[in-house]
């Protein structure tokens, strides 16, 4: 008996949350509106044949309607294998959905100690940028999204919000040469940086600016952006094309 009232608590719940009554329900499995109110106030079980039909109908698995708790990680080869067939939208779609129903800060152990308090984990490499935060907090971006984000960011002159002067703006972009990895390991030497960035950059006075706003460090071969500033730099190109280029992405504000 607990078994047909929870099966049947399911189903009513994933009906109301689709918007479907239960004649229509009935409609769409070729039952009567009657039988689905008995599955629903546990007088029966529908067959097994309509079970599947109802986890397609409903997108979830024949487990959950049948209360067979696996965990998470058990729908994770099924996830693998059909995000080879969904496009980039797609896959956006589910990220965002997964994200949405998160009802507490997502928090991933991190083996190596964080000197900003709020930053929980960030991720850069051949796939994108992923940044989540415990203040609910979390950006993901492909790695041609981020790759088109700086490299606009590089050719505006106006940059719709001025945080940073154009000067500082070109030397960090400069010393941004690599898109698969967080913090470098190699250094620019200041003859190099002089020959990228504009010639009427100073410099060496604009290297000292970035060194106390604490985004380069001074290291033997020249300078590089630190972990901090690299990050900034990132999400500075990323806010940049949201705001130039709001159709191409996909901006949810609210508490859920």
């Amino acid at each position: 008996m607990e078994k047909l009232h929870g099966m049947g608590k399911k189903i009513a719940q994933l009906r109301q949350s689709h918007g479907m009554t239960q004649e229509a329900l009935g409609k769409r499995l070729s039952v009567s509106a009657q039988a689905v109110s008995k599955w629903e106030n546990g007088d029966s079980l529908p067959d097994l044949s309509l079970v599947a039909e109802l986890s397609v109908v409903f997108h979830c698995t024949t487990d959950y309607l049948l209360g067979r708790e696996s965990g998470l990680e058990a729908l994770l080869p099924q996830i693998r294998e059909s995000f080879g067939s969904l496009s980039t939208e797609q896959k956006v779609s589910f990220l965002g959905q997964i994200i949405t129903l998160a009802e507490a800060p997502l928090s991933t152990p991190s083996t190596e100690p964080m000197s900003h308090p709020s930053l929980v984990q960030s991720y850069l490499g051949p796939t994108g940028i992923g940044l989540w935060a415990q203040d609910r907090m979390v950006c993901i971006a492909t790695t041609t999204f981020l790759n088109e984000a700086v490299e606009a960011l590089g050719k505006e002159v106006q940059f719709p919000l001025h945080f940073v002067p154009d000067e500082i703006r070109h030397v960090l972009l400069a010393l941004l040469r690599s898109m698969e990895d967080l913090k470098p390991d190699y250094a620019m030497d200041e003859k190099t940086l002089q020959s990228i960035v504009p010639s009427t950059v100073d410099c060496q006075h604009v290297l000292q600016e970035c060194i106390e706003l604490g985004f380069v460090d001074r290291v033997r071969g020249g300078y590089r952006l630190n972990f901090k500033g690299d990050l900034a730099v990132r999400l500075l190109a990323l806010l940049h094309q949201t705001i130039s280029k709001p159709g191409m992405m996909n901006v949810t504000v609210g508490n859920s």
